[in-house]
């Protein structure tokens, strides 16, 4: 047994509409609302937010328990038409670090054709895109010691039962199958929900994207800084381990022909915060799961984070035989290399490819 449990409920099976009205978006096709889901966390984290492991391979006194209720909030889209096919599957999307919700849809009609949701909508797919505790508009613990992989693989894990047995809106049935995309450090949240779960997860389905196998102590190149130093008016009262990043370029192609000038200046106007806990905890992912469901990881060619100048994406099959080592038990396997695109799959001119890519592995998961 692993040495933490997760222990997680949902705190009530009310859920708060975060504005009282449905906004239409994407033309006539798609209908999203923005909601506050409260969620009851009851984990034990690691006391060094500094464990490379995230307190996987902790003993108890090195463990300290976290009992708290968050309001996580999301944007729910939903086809104006539903197809019977689709109506029972729902797609719960996890940002990366220092992103919001509006990584799957930059809140901008010039960036339209960026919007994974509108994307998935208009193809008869419904998604709950949300922010992670610590972010966004979700609850912010004032201590960033609290946020680890831990509390939001506990919390998204909670969320995805939630969508299962819970009608988050009126007229909206429970989700029967609810398939986990993630990107980037969402992508470990994911991945550290399934070492804890196992076959026991909520999910029918996981597609990590912007994420390999990171072993413990190797430097990514994201250079943070404390977010309130970075910007005292918005974060000068946050606690220092809160991060931001200083620069996004690494999350792009090292071609800047591949993406836009201004997604880049939207991209750094639009950025938010981490913890320096999910900064350092990035050990986890090089350690073995026994989640049962199909799982596939999609990443850029030109990823700077980790294929660009690095040879690791160029032959697939030695690539996905590698990562699927720690995926023993999954029904299914697949790393996918997107090529042209950078870290932020979702943000240059190639991301129609991966759009495409990741509806085809929803669609091949649930049987539509």
């Amino acid at each position: 047994m692993l040495p933490f449990l997760l222990r997680t409920k949902v705190f009530a099976l009310s859920l708060f509409l975060y504005l009282s009205s449905t906004s239409v978006a994407f033309g006539e096709s798609c209908g999203c609302s923005s909601l506050v889901i409260p969620v009851h966390v009851d984990v034990l984290i690691p006391k060094d937010p500094a464990d490379p492991f995230g307190g996987l391979k902790s003993n108890a006194s090195s463990l300290r328990r976290l009992d708290e209720t968050y309001s996580v909030f999301g944007v729910f889209c939903q086809p104006n038409i539903v197809s019977p096919k689709s109506a029972d599957i729902i797609q719960l999307l996890v940002h990366g670090f220092s992103y919001t919700n509006q990584y799957w849809s930059p809140a901008t009609e010039e960036f339209r054709n960026y919007s994974y949701t509108g994307f998935t909508c208009n193809r008869g797919l419904s998604s709950l895109a949300i922010d992670l505790v610590g972010v966004g508009l979700s609850t912010r613990p004032v201590n960033a010691s609290d946020v680890q992989y831990a509390t939001t693989a506990a919390a998204v894990s909670q969320l995805a039962r939630h969508l299962k047995t819970t009608s988050i809106l009126p007229g909206v049935h429970p989700f029967k199958k609810v398939i986990g995309i993630g990107h980037s450090a969402g992508s470990i949240v994911l991945n550290f929900g399934a070492i804890v779960e196992g076959a026991q997860s909520p999910f029918d389905g996981l597609i990590l994207t912007g994420e390999l196998i990171v072993e413990p102590g190797t430097p990514i190149p994201v250079p943070l800084t404390a977010a309130r130093d970075d910007t005292p008016l918005r974060w000068g009262n946050l606690d220092p381990d809160y991060v931001t990043t200083s620069s996004r370029s690494t999350f792009y192609s090292p071609d800047p022909t591949s993406f836009s000038s201004r997604m880049f200046i939207f991209d750094n106007f639009t950025k938010d915060v981490g913890s320096l806990a999910t900064a350092l905890q990035v050990g986890a992912t090089s350690l073995m799961t026994h989640y049962t469901g199909p799982v596939a990881k999609v990443v850029g060619s030109k990823d700077q984070l980790f294929c660009a100048g690095t040879g690791r994406c160029v032959d697939v099959a030695a690539l996905t035989a590698a990562e699927r080592v720690l995926w023993p038990e999954a029904q299914s396997f697949d790393v996918m290399v997107a090529q042209g695109s950078g870290h932020d799959l979702n943000l240059d001119f190639f991301a129609e490819g991966p759009f495409n890519t990741l509806v085809h592995l929803v669609e091949q998961f649930t049987g539509v």
